[in-house]
């Protein structure tokens, strides 16, 4: 019996660590030189929404069930060439608040609820109602998108 129940608690672990790793499989590898750090690694919105296997992991899920929006609408945000701007901006402001310390560096919630909102209404393929249903919805979840994207590692390599 106590050898069954150790059999179900391992799997359970196993389950949950397979499922926080491909969940976060998103590392911002840096190369620190003269102390001026650069993103070595591009990292794309479909980067975030995959695991290492290129198959869509959670995150994905989770946006497209809360937006109740297709894989084709999931594609058009995915492929944004405005919002991958903004994460751009975001993550050389990740990699300054994560490596350098710099407080001002980290951006509120509302920044970042800001920048999805000019770049979706700035992106001409996203249609109207997407739009909406993200702008609306980027707003109620704010504060987790500002905590998944501060949760991802920062990897420093030394030039």
């Amino acid at each position: 019996m106590k050898k069954r129940l150790l059999i179900v608690l391992l799997i359970i672990l196993l389950t949950l660590a397979y499922t926080i790793a491909s969940t976060y499989a998103v590392i911002i590898n840096v190369k620190s030189e003269s102390g001026v750090n650069e993103i070595i690694n591009k990292i794309t919105i479909k980067d975030l929404l995959t695991g290492d296997d290129n198959e869509y992991n959670e995150t994905y899920y989770d946006v497209k069930n809360t937006l109740d929006i297709t894989e084709e609408e999931m594609n058009i945000l995915i492929n944004s060439k405005e919002l991958d701007k903004k994460l751009q901006i975001v993550l050389n402001k990740i990699v300054d608040y994560k490596i350098n310390k710099n407080i001002n560096s980290k951006l509120t919630s509302d920044e970042i609820y800001n920048m999805i909102k000019e770049a979706t209404n700035n992106d001409n393929t996203i249609p109207y109602y997407l739009k909406k249903k993200v702008l609306e919805n980027s707003k109620i979840y704010s504060d987790d998108i500002n905590d998944f994207l501060y949760d991802l590692e920062v990897s420093v390599k030394e030039a």
